[in-house]
């Protein structure tokens, strides 16, 4: 039996309800659709869309992990490359975010859903 961890769960981006199957239909380094959600849940038939438009406050989400990786970012380069020319922080930034767009999209959506879909884990469920 697998453990269903709350942390884990939105780690491996699991259906918050029975925290079992899989909220996104394809791999996040499948760079062609790594966007592409499922409209229910494929172990309990929970829609993962509660309502239209529902993602959009996701992007306040997106916003801080934005934000945070950024902060960290430059306190890296800060301390551990002398304070480098702003371009040299412009450009890792810049080259960071990219390679990490897929991950930021799919994880705030995750911590979105479960903080405000209104969606209740139902332990019967993931079994």
């Amino acid at each position: 039996m697998r453990s269903n961890s709350l942390p884990k769960s939105i780690l491996e981006c699991r259906c918050p309800r029975c925290r079992t199957g899989k909220v996104f239909s394809h791999s996040a380094f499948n760079l062609a659709k790594f966007n592409r959600m499922n409209e229910r849940c494929p172990h309990c038939d929970v829609r993962l869309e509660p309502e239209p438009g529902f993602y959009q406050g996701a992007m306040y989400v997106s916003y801080a992990f934005t934000v945070a990786f950024i902060v960290i970012i430059g306190i890296l380069l800060y301390y551990l490359a002398n304070d480098p020319n702003e371009w040299v922080y412009i450009g890792t930034v810049i080259g960071v975010m990219i390679v990490l767009a897929p991950l930021n999209y799919r994880y705030s959506r995750i911590i979105y859903l479960y903080s405000f879909g209104g969606i209740r884990y139902n332990p019967a469920l993931s079994k």
